[in-house]
């Protein structure tokens, strides 16, 4: 009998193993990636001929790895203003720890920090990126995912939402804004905070032209108040904020700066605090390459020469890519641009998620992504001269929806 109950619970403990979740697996890592001040850096964002002449807050490349069983996916968040799709692949490439089509890189689009697509030079026909820094840079991102990698331990997740109080940013175009802070906090065995990752909309440019200095803007402090709280390492991920949402603010100062931060902080705390606990959260991702119609004359100009890259565009196509990541009740969808409210808030309701998210300048950064009916419309005229073209949101929509229907 004893032999029996013995068989008995090996074969049950047997099953309960075999039926349990998967692993579920983070990992996260941090570098600097402010210029040298040695070299000349032309700043991005407003106007050109803007060199940096001192050092505010560090500018920041952040890793997070998530696995689950053999899944194993990267979330890398910058702050810079943007990356074409074209050096992403060449960052993914040199990746070794996760397979390139699974990394995701957004670009927080500090207006203060090194001009890395090429427009914000000393004049109209000089670019403004530096070969020496962009190609530093590429290493040390993948690095960057590489050392996350190499820290994954198990960990639990929460995930919660919080409104954005009034005051802090707003739609400076039209009263259309996605106001909602969704934040998750992943920890460890010890209940220790390994990453929160934010997500919200809007433009970080408290610190306009007349600034010299580098900075995250608000998402300095946005991160420093998460992390004061909870502890671990913060990942700031912009959502739906073109057209223009930006900093309401009285003043194009560095106190300002910590006000807008530390408010939308204080509502990404609220969420955590009241999160939703998700144990082994089912991890899934999806992309799909676009191919889209260019009808911008300028961009075309640019890139004839040499402010824009070489190779961004083929002919009158560009070539960027969607993605879907579902991590338990999250459902993100990177968009590769400046998305607006408008055409974001109409994809947010066909999500059927609980908790969706917008990763805006996911693997690209196309410029201001309006709906059609907003092209020709004298209110959207500055967005529409930093457009693909009308074309580009019916494209990605569909490409979207194709993804949504993944199962």
């Amino acid at each position: 009998m004893r032999w029996l109950w013995l068989a008995a619970t090996a074969l049950l403990s047997m099953t309960l193993s075999s039926s349990a979740a998967p692993a579920f697996r983070v990992g996260v890592a941090s570098s600097k990636i402010t210029p040298s001040l040695q070299r000349r850096v032309w700043i991005a964002g407003y106007g050109m001929n803007r060199p940096a002449e001192s050092v505010h807050d560090d500018l920041w490349a952040r890793a997070l790895v998530i696995e689950r069983g053999r899944q194993r996916v990267a979330l890398v968040a910058l702050d810079l203003i943007g990356l074409s799709h074209l050096r992403t692949n060449q960052i993914r490439k040199q990746v070794t720890a996760v397979s390139a089509e699974r990394v995701l890189i957004a670009c927080s689009h500090t207006h203060s920090g090194p001009d890395t697509i090429g427009i914000w030079g000393p004049n109209q026909q000089t670019t403004g990126r530096d070969p020496e820094y962009m190609a530093k840079l590429m290493a040390l991102v993948a690095a960057t995912v590489d050392q996350a990698a190499a820290s994954l331990r198990p960990a639990r997740m929460f995930v919660g939402a919080a409104t954005v109080p009034d005051g802090l940013l707003h739609n400076a175009r039209e009263p259309i804004q996605d106001k909602l802070m969704t934040a998750l906090r992943f920890v460890d065995d010890d209940d220790q905070t390994i990453a929160t990752l934010l997500n919200y909309g809007g433009h970080p440019e408290v610190m306009t032209t007349p600034s010299r200095a580098l900075s995250s803007d608000w998402v300095h402090y946005l991160r420093e108040t998460v992390e004061s709280e909870f502890g671990g390492t913060a990942l700031f991920f912009n959502g739906a904020l073109g057209g223009m949402v930006t900093p309401e603010v009285k003043a194009n100062t560095f106190g300002e700066c910590e006000r807008v931060g530390k408010g939308v902080g204080r509502a990404a705390v609220k969420a955590l605090k009241s999160a939703e606990r998700i144990n082994s959260p089912r991890l899934r991702y999806w992309r799909d390459q676009v191919s889209l119609e260019l009808d911008n004359q300028n961009f075309i100009a640019l890139a004839d020469i040499g402010v824009l890259e070489k190779g961004l565009f083929d002919g009158r196509a560009v070539m960027t890519e969607v993605s879907r990541l579902d991590l338990g009740p999250v459902r993100m969808l990177s968009i590769p641009g400046e998305v607006l409210p408008r055409p974001w808030l109409d994809l947010k309701k066909r999500m059927k998620s609980r908790y969706p998210i917008c990763i805006a300048l996911g693997n690209d950064e196309l410029g201001y992504i309006l709906h059609p009916d907003d092209f020709g419309k004298e209110l959207y005229r500055y967005e529409a001269s930093m457009s693909v073209g009308p074309k580009t949101w019916p494209a990605l929509l569909e490409a979207a929806l194709g993804l949504l229907k993944k199962r």
